[in-house]
């Protein structure tokens, strides 16, 4: 039976929208394309697979791509502009869960440097619904990161699950049909309310 829910973060439960910050920055859709295919995965990995600031992980990009200091340098120093904030309705489903005793934990891609997420001055209690969740594992804490088998077996051990108790929700196929193989039950995040439905189906939510 399948009596916990391991949420992903970004875009799932929080808006994760980088493009809104970069948008400025490029003549037309191909180039700001080019550049979110090309360099962004660059400096995401550069940051997350260091133990350092992000002032230190992206030194070596600079030096690599001067003509693009002034790119790496939104993402060191705006990073926390990415978040747009709590997504409010899948918030509702977590609470629901909530309400029904379904023991809650997280499994996210997100560099260490900024994890927990800032709240915006204008809302400081904006990510307050991460205090329901018994525990997050981190990608950038624990040096691992999805869809790569190692981060749901960590992440299973330490949450003290095994893979046929636990539902996962994340936005990304490959993460998906990697927690399927591993034999977790894998819900597709497209919107609140289809995770809700199949969170009903599944007997961890009744129907409203």
């Amino acid at each position: 039976m399948r009596d916990a829910v391991i949420f992903d973060m970004g875009n799932v439960l929080i808006d994760w929208n980088p493009q809104a910050v970069y948008q400025h920055h490029f003549a037309d859709n191909q180039e700001q394309a080019m550049f979110f295919a090309g360099l962004f995965p660059r400096m995401h990995h550069a940051a997350h697979d260091s133990r350092d600031s992000f002032t230190d992980a992206l030194a070596p990009l600079k030096t690599q791509e001067p003509e693009m200091v002034h790119l790496i340098e939104v993402f060191e120093h705006r990073w926390h502009e990415f978040l747009r904030g709590p997504l409010i309705e899948t918030v509702e489903v977590l609470h629901g869960l909530v309400e029904a005793d379904v023991p809650l934990y997280g499994l996210t891609n997100w560099p260490h440097q900024t994890w927990p997420p800032r709240p915006p001055v204008s809302a400081p209690q904006a990510y307050d619904f991460l205090d329901h969740f018994v525990d997050i594992v981190v990608s950038g804490q624990v040096q691992m990161h999805k869809p790569n088998d190692d981060i749901y077996d960590h992440a299973l051990k330490q949450f003290g699950l095994r893979p046929e108790q636990a539902v996962f929700v994340d936005d990304l196929s490959e993460n998906i049909e990697t927690a399927d193989r591993l034999g977790l039950h894998g819900i597709r995040f497209t919107n609140a309310k289809a995770v809700r439905d199949e969170l009903e189906v599944l007997g961890l939510l009744q129907s409203r």
